[in-house]
């Protein structure tokens, strides 16, 4: 059987589409599928889009998230209902809306039940999936299969957990992979870093020092190994432990993404990040410390941030000299206490889930009008990646960071072009 696994693009510019890191549900479903005897090809649209009106298959598989929604629709219409399925954390969390446009839709972890969909075995409307608890059982992502995807990448990216129990308000993350921390050995891990021909790896779990011990047992055979040259997702907490953040920097972390959410403490509170504004601070420097760059991500417009909030934002990340920054506006994604709750108030203004991106203000803030917010992110970011400050870089020598600055730069003036 032909199968075509398709991941939609995202509608506007954004990180991905400078250096496209495509998501590993749909490779690890084609890896499984290949090694059954199927024939199988994966598109991710942000590196290359096939010919829909030339594209044969005996079934269309399409992955999506919430602001990739809307383009997998389009996509699905192109096809019989009858030989399209869906699956992603959109489809997990609205089924029956995915399922206008598919025959049937895997909610949540599709490793253990695709074969029996596409082969015929499970035929409901609304397939339940299963998490995966042994990860070692599953083939290490065939890439491959991606038409067009350059082998070695820029930054190739590597799952070593799934879940998460912290549960933040605003994030879906539990809502697919639920909030059991499940890991692969490290033994595992190693065994697939070692066969990537990569100059640069990305560890893609949301929190890659979620279990301290195991963590540092993974770092210590990277070192063995002589792994190097990778970047993660961490939180603030990770510096507290001496030993794991010495180990990360031995081991050639070159990157952190940290989720700050905010300089305001009373929207740290509210968003149930039990972190405090002196522990970021103490984290940046701890990184820093230990020569340790950060990507650092910020989410406004909760119900106490205001326009002083924007700017104390982009002041403090200046200020602490954060490396790259995001400033993502707060997104109600639905099956999240954010959605919950602005719906019930009636504060959702579009369902429209291509602006579901967390570039685009969908509901009406409580102490800012959706506007001001909007155009004060903008100008905020336009200041933090402006050319001036990238020249400063330059001059400094700090070339790696000029060039994240310089695309940075390049992604904001888009976005303003499609926008303003």
């Amino acid at each position: 059987m032909k199968i075509v696994l398709i991941e939609p693009r995202a509608c506007e510019a954004n990180v991905y589409s400078k250096i496209p890191m495509p998501l590993l549900g749909p490779v690890y479903l084609g890896t499984i599928l290949k090694n059954r005897g199927h024939e199988v090809e994966v598109y991710n649209e942000n590196i290359h889009a096939p010919d829909y009106a030339s594209l044969k298959a005996d079934l269309i598989g399409i992955s999506i998230l919430t602001p990739t929604a809307k383009r997998g629709y389009e996509i699905a219409k192109r096809f019989p209902k009858e030989k399209v399925i869906m699956g992603g954390v959109h489809a997990s969390l609205l089924p029956h809306e995915a399922l206008e446009y598919a025959r049937q839709v895997v909610v949540g972890e599709a490793e253990h039940v695709i074969a029996d969909v596409v082969e015929g075995r499970r035929v409901e409307p609304v397939v339940q999936g299963r998490a995966v608890e042994d990860l070692d059982a599953l083939p290490n992502p065939d890439f491959s299969l991606i038409k067009g995807y350059r082998l070695p990448p820029l930054a190739m990216p590597i799952s070593t957990s799934r879940g998460c129990p912290f549960d933040c308000s605003f994030c879906s993350v539990t809502k697919m992979f639920g909030r059991k921390y499940r890991f692969r050995s490290a033994e595992n891990i190693i065994k697939e870093m070692k066969s990537r021909n990569t100059k640069q790896l990305f560890i893609c779990d949301d929190n890659f020092a979620a279990h301290p011990k195991r963590t540092k047992a993974l770092l210590g055979l990277m070192l063995k190994n002589r792994i190097r040259h990778w970047a993660c997702q961490v939180r603030c907490d990770v510096t507290k432990d001496r030993e794991l953040l010495n180990l990360m920097a031995r081991a050639g972390c070159n990157a952190v993404c940290v989720g700050f959410e905010s300089v305001n403490p009373m929207t740290l509170a509210a968003y149930q990040k039990k972190q405090t504004v002196g522990e970021i601070v103490t984290a940046i420097r701890s990184f820093h410390k230990k020569k340790i760059p950060i990507h650092g991500m910020f989410v406004l417009g909760g119900e106490d941030d205001n326009k002083k909030t924007i700017w104390e934002t982009l002041k403090f990340a200046i200020k602490q000299k954060i490396d790259t920054m995001q400033l993502t506006i707060l997104t109600p994604f639905p099956g999240t206490k954010v959605y919950e709750d602005l719906e019930a108030q009636k504060r959702i203004f579009t369902k429209d889930w291509s602006l579901y991106d967390a570039q685009h203000i969908v509901f009406s803030p409580k102490l800012i009008s959706a506007k001001e917010l909007q155009l004060n992110i903008v100008r905020a970011y336009v200041k933090f990646y402006s050319i001036r400050r990238t020249f400063y870089l330059l001059l400094k020598l700090r070339l790696r960071n000029a060039l994240f600055r310089l695309m940075g730069h390049g992604i904001v003036k888009e976005w303003i072009k499609l926008n303003c």
